[in-house]
């Protein structure tokens, strides 16, 4: 009972963390007004990265990750979109149903990179799809205990800066958020 008392500590303690690290990141890039740290990169590489950063969490609910993608260079913040791929990633797992895949694609056109992050879980109601952007707004309630409804505030506003968009599909129990960013 003891371990049981200092897991739910633990996991208290690392909502608590992640809630502040929104809290700050969103402050630091609401005011923001122009893009800085602009640098060539490895996106695809950045991507297995956080990936591999949420292991322990679509370990433990028996996700698989699927990354369907080759190399691509995006010319972007580099810690900026790394915010942006940890929270669609880390939602992707919190609302995906155990024993299933997230999927993460990358795709490009002549002007622009798409990212899309998807999983086979929860749907966002059809009324709930603009609001989610949104500061503290959460569609899913049954979930509150797990997020802050920051996450997704933050990707927007990141996105933003980046002179790219983000949206979401949801139907058939799958979830699709896409990102696009001009090269």
């Amino acid at each position: 009972q003891k371990a049981e008392y200092i897991d739910i500590i633990e996991e208290e303690s690392l909502r608590l963390s992640a809630m502040a690290t929104n809290v700050l990141n969103l402050t630091k890039v609401e005011n923001q007004t122009i893009l800085t740290g602009v640098s060539k990169y490895n996106l695809s590489e950045q991507i297995r990265n956080c990936v591999l950063l949420l292991e322990n969490k679509w370990s433990k609910k028996n996700i698989t990750p699927e990354l369907d993608f080759g190399e691509h260079y995006i010319n972007a913040n580099e810690e900026m979109l790394k915010q942006v791929w940890i929270n669609l990633i880390d939602n992707a797992i919190k609302y995906g149903d155990e024993d299933t895949t997230i999927r993460i694609d990358i795709t490009e056109t002549e002007n622009h990179i798409f990212v899309s992050v998807s999983d086979t879980g929860i749907e966002i109601p059809p009324e709930s799809r603009e609001k989610i952007f949104r500061k503290f707004y959460q569609a899913d309630e049954s979930h509150s205990s797990e997020g802050n409804g920051l996450g997704l505030a933050v990707v927007k506003k990141i996105i933003k800066l980046h002179n790219g968009d983000v949206t979401v599909s949801s139907g058939n129990h799958k979830t699709v958020f896409t990102v696009s960013l001009p090269k």
